[in-house]
């Protein structure tokens, strides 16, 4: 079975889909689309692509695709998506999946009456040391899990931050979480799979660095949530260096500690050695861990498998799959509204917060 994709949004993210989409033998892009007409011409001449449209439904009445990859500014999220599904597509949209919960519910909703798959693309959720940690996890090596903490690091001189700095009428300027709304989701996606999200209590602290140059920002974000058996910590900065995403998963036998950017997931170590002989014994498990992920991973290097956004391939075939061949998609609809519903509790206190300097 080949399936016909089509891209909506010709932009920095559609540019990544391209490049996993088109690794799969059971993939065949049909048509890319942007509103504005120049952006869709160059991207098809970048990669050899005979159309492309500036009208969706043009795109879809006459090309027919089976999925339909959303790359647009999360504000025309509900809409393009509700049209493709009115085409019958299934469908990939990018984070953030809609601008609220209450959109995304709909959406969810859609779909499945329609009888269309849909996925969002939180590709750290399945970054290789994420789903090496859930492994783990799901083997009991670490017990149940008690706390979780998320650190980002965020540069906001990468040429994303640069952009939606320099550039006030920047859709990540209208989004009701702003900055911090557009990075979070995958922070959410992680830590929703082990607190519960209906009945947790979540406190959120934000302000701008009184080093900062952006007045209406937050570039500084602490959130706690504490459910009744597991509680989190999420850590967003815009000051620290280097720039990184990492986790640290606590649990009643053991932690793990998972570095997305390194790719590097450690276990903490335990000896029961006496007085310095256990402290040696320890500092040689992390170092011959460490040695252990070097290895795999130079392995992964020889192979063309250390990918920026190594998550994303592996969402895309997945979600390919559960379309092909049936099975459970590789994010859950249940799961998606729970991300959502915490993301909208975020959002609500940042809005209730003043931009203040501290």
């Amino acid at each position: 079975m080949t399936l016909r994709v089509a891209i909506v949004g010709c932009g920095k993210s559609a540019e990544n889909h391209i490049s996993e989409i088109r690794k799969l033998p059971c993939a065949q892009l049909v048509g890319v689309c942007d509103s504005e007409p120049l952006m869709a011409e160059q991207f098809s001449i970048r990669h050899g692509l005979q159309v492309w449209y500036s009208d969706l439904g043009r795109l879809l009445l006459e090309q027919h695709p089976d999925v339909v990859h959303i790359a647009t500014p999360p504000q025309s999220h509900l809409d393009v998506a509700l049209q493709a599904i009115e085409a019958g597509c299934h469908l990939f949209v990018e984070k953030p999946l809609t601008e609220n919960a209450r959109q995304a519910s709909q959406l969810v909703r859609t779909a499945q009456a329609n009888g269309c798959r849909l996925t969002v693309g939180w590709t750290h959720y399945f970054d290789p040391a994420l789903r090496a940690a859930r492994k783990r996890i799901a083997q009991g090596v670490i017990g149940s899990v008690v706390h979780v903490e998320a650190f980002t690091a965020y540069d906001l001189g990468s040429d994303f931050g640069a952009a939606v700095l320099q550039d006030r009428t920047h859709w990540v300027h209208r989004l009701p979480g702003k900055l911090l709304q557009n990075n979070l989701d995958h922070t959410l996606a992680v830590l929703a799979e082990y607190v519960e999200p209906e009945n947790c209590v979540l406190e959120v602290r934000a302000w701008r660095a009184t080093d900062s140059a952006y007045p209406d920002l937050f570039d500084e974000l602490r959130v706690a949530i504490t459910g009744a058996n597991t509680s989190a910590y999420i850590l967003f900065s815009s000051r620290t260096k280097p720039v990184g995403h990492s986790f640290r998963i606590v649990g009643s036998k053991s932690t793990l500690s998972v570095d997305l950017v390194n790719q590097i997931v450690t276990q903490a170590s335990l000896s029961g050695l006496p007085g310095p002989l256990g402290k040696l014994a320890c500092a040689v498990d992390q170092t011959y861990q460490l040695g252990r992920q070097t290895l795999r991973n130079l392995i992964r290097f020889a192979r063309s498998d250390f990918q920026p956004l190594p998550g994303l391939g592996f969402l895309i075939s997945d979600f390919y799959k559960c379309i092909e061949f049936g099975g459970d998609a590789p994010i859950s609809d249940a799961h998606i509204l729970r991300v959502c519903a915490l993301m909208d509790r975020v959002v609500q206190q940042l809005q209730d917060t003043p931009v203040m300097t501290l």
